[in-house]
């Protein structure tokens, strides 16, 4: 496309506003009314070209082409203020392209980059204004499955608040044709559900729920729940880590809000809200007040102002209205007995008795509750494994070697490869093995830990402790010039 091209008549191309992998985006001018519109446009070569054979360019060709098509199809079917609507669609070049109203206003993540922290009335303000735009998405079926700020804009007139970009949503219509071979999980890192970054097929809206979260995290605290660490990226801290809480970091944070992001980035999809309504419900008390005071120092755009003014012209522009605080909503909690910090607090207790005194009732409490946690959450969970090792931990300090055994094998098969809780659960059925004479077996396991450790940049003092300990039974039983050479690769010396 280029700037002047005229389109089927009615639409003259103006210029290059953004361009992506896959597609650009261009300013145009309806001819009939003068009104400026947004066109996105999709680069059929996008990933057609490269190494790939003529069969397979031709395939993906045609499911970019599909892909294209059916975002047209879901916005055409989108009907709410807080989604561009869909002007037109053609084609110019044999490329597609979608006509849509254009919002002139600044990204999300370039306005929070401007003012962290972001201030309370108009992180509410921009939090339910989405919300409300993912659930009218979800009434017609429609998961987005790449919310995050730069796929919100907020209007340089108004404050009024747009989700875009539904170019990889998804359909949870079970008939609808799914289009994945395009390579990489849908979605952005940092971001997406565990589900998504699991590359599950039948994502539900729940998934959105859970990028509402972290978006939500980075309204209300000016940070992100994960950010990548020298040792662990944060698509791993998404998948196993529990996220800080809220009030951790600004305790001025009302409880409740607290509360609903903690259950909106629950690893299991089924521990969210049931619903994008349901936390609605819990955000709508906070909005700003009719008469309140605009943010200070002044904010612009202000996302607030319709909500201060609660005047007509806000309902027309698709602003929320000002509705009674609605009672909050009622805890969901698996088998109605402990939350999951309560549960992990639990396990924090045991380990902080291990280290002090040995087992004793700490970790006999969480051996009676480990049962049930498993049954709740799933034996894959990270707060489960770490319970488990906890276990093991105790069972092999109070001379249970079968109990010890199995836990530390549940953690080493649970976990992911790399974790290092399946690296002290290998460290612990090291120490197992070799009273009972099988230093063979001990040996490679400690030696497997010792490996992964080699690419670690610092190295955990705790684990790198526990490799000693394991070395030094290891040297007394026959491996001491193995060790030795191992600890010296790690060392430098």
């Amino acid at each position: 496309m280029d700037a002047g091209e005229d389109l089927d008549g009615r639409f003259r191309v103006e210029e290059a506003l953004d361009q992506g992998g896959m597609g650009s985006i261009w300013s145009a001018t309806e001819r009939g009314t003068g009104r400026k519109v947004a066109v996105k446009v999709l680069r059929l070569d996008a990933y057609t070209q490269g190494g790939f054979s003529p069969a397979e360019r031709a395939r993906r060709h045609v499911e970019l082409l599909k892909r294209f098509e059916r975002e047209g199809v879901i916005l055409e079917e989108l009907d709410h203020p807080g989604i561009p609507r869909l002007l037109h669609r053609g084609y110019v070049n044999e490329e597609p392209y979608l006509v849509m109203e254009y919002v002139d206003g600044i990204d999300l993540r370039e306005f929070l980059d401007l003012r962290r922290p972001f201030p309370p009335d108009a992180a509410m303000a921009i939090a339910v204004r989405i919300a409300e735009a993912l659930e009218h998405a979800h009434a017609c079926g429609v998961v987005h499955r790449d919310l995050k700020p730069g796929n919100v804009v907020v209007s340089w007139v108004g404050g009024v608040v747009k989700l875009l970009d539904f170019g990889i949503a998804h359909l949870t219509d079970p008939d609808a044709t799914r289009y994945t071979a395009l390579g990489a999980t849908p979605g952005s890192s940092g971001y997406m559900a565990p589900e998504q970054l699991r590359g599950r097929q039948d994502i539900s809206a729940s998934a959105d729920l859970y990028a509402f979260g972290c978006l939500l995290f980075e309204l209300l605290t000016g940070e992100k729940p994960f950010e990548d660490l020298p040792d662990r990226n944060k698509d791993a801290q998404h998948l196993e880590d529990l996220p800080p809480r809220l009030r951790s970091i600004n305790i001025g944070i009302p409880e409740e809000l607290d509360e609903l992001v903690w259950d909106l980035l629950a690893k299991v999809p089924a521990d969210r809200p049931r619903s994008i309504t349901d936390v609605l419900a819990v955000l709508r008390p906070f909005l700003p007040k009719p008469g309140a005071p605009a943010p200070d120092p002044e904010l612009t755009p202000d996302p607030t102002a319709s909500y201060r003014r609660c005047d007509s012209a806000a309902e027309k522009q698709g602003m929320s209205p000002v509705r009674p605080p609605a009672p909050r909503r009622p805890a969901r909690r698996s088998g109605g007995w402990l939350r999951r910090d309560q549960f992990a607090e639990r396990v924090d207790l045991a380990q902080a008795e291990l280290l002090a005194d040995g087992p004793g009732e700490r970790c006999a409490d969480l051996v009676d509750l480990l049962p049930k946690a498993v049954s709740d959450w799933g034996a894959r969970e990270p707060i489960i494994l770490k319970a488990r090792l906890r276990c093991a931990d105790a069972a092999r300090l109070d001379g249970r070697t079968r109990d010890a055994v199995e836990q530390y094998a549940e953690v080493a098969q649970g976990g992911a490869p790399l974790d290092f809780l399946v690296w002290e659960a290998s460290l612990g059925l090291a120490e197992c093995l070799m009273p009972e004479g099988d230093v063979d077996e001990a040996f490679r396991g400690w030696s497997a830990v010792m490996r992964g450790l080699l690419g670690l940049t610092p190295i955990p003092a705790e684990l790198m402790g526990r490799c000693r300990e394991v070395a030094l039974e290891l040297s007394e039983s026959g491996y001491e010039a193995e060790v030795a050479e191992l600890l010296n690769r790690l060392t430098g010396s």
